[in-house]
């Protein structure tokens, strides 16, 4: 699978499931290297501190993806609208 296909995979593993909501932001893009890094912004992560976020994102990955392919996520960041908005 190459990393545009992996990238897909990962986006519509986060759409289809706990982020498919109309007002969710998904964006995966290439980190370093051969990595990938993921932002979701999401109101789902109102109020949730941030091992919350992490355990949300990551309960999709792993369920969905194998193991060398969610290996490949170097970053993934959650925030709520809000929190964009006081940065």
């Amino acid at each position: 699978m190459t990393k545009e296909q992996l990238k897909e995979k990962i986006y519509d593993v986060l759409r289809r499931g706990y982020f498919d909501g109309p007002d969710d932001a998904v964006d995966v893009s290439d980190g370093p290297e051969d990595s990938i890094h993921l932002v979701i912004v999401s109101r789902k992560f109102d109020g949730r501190r941030l091992k919350e976020k992490n355990n949300m994102i990551w309960s999709q990955l792993m369920q969905f993806l194998a193991a060398n392919e969610w290996g490949k996520v170097s970053l993934s960041v959650g925030a709520s609208p809000e929190e964009i908005k006081a940065s």
